[in-house]
């Protein structure tokens, strides 16, 4: 399993990925700034317990779509693989 997701993490390309982040940037100007300062501003007003549950809510979000992406990945795999049978033909 290790093998499988190694060779996909070497095939990233960093630069391609960087460049594009600042396409996104440059193309939402100041306006991903803001609303990540909005969001980190009402999220330091709250209380430890809503805080703790957010981040719980958020880690269990991504865990189900890291499993989600797994799954497809071997389903892809997996439907990839030819298979052929052999049968008989029975007269009734």
């Amino acid at each position: 399993m290790c093998s499988l997701f190694g060779n996909k993490f070497q095939d990233i390309d960093v630069d391609d990925i960087k460049q594009s982040a600042e396409k996104v940037l440059s193309f939402t100007g100041n306006k991903a700034k803001n609303a990540y300062c909005f969001a980190s501003d009402r999220f330091d007003h709250l209380d430890n317990d809503k805080k703790n549950m957010i981040i719980i809510g958020l880690s269990v979000f991504a865990c189900v779509v890291v499993v989600a992406g797994i799954f497809y990945l071997i389903g892809k795999k997996a439907g990839r693989k030819e298979v052929s049978f052999e049968y008989e033909e029975w007269d009734s």
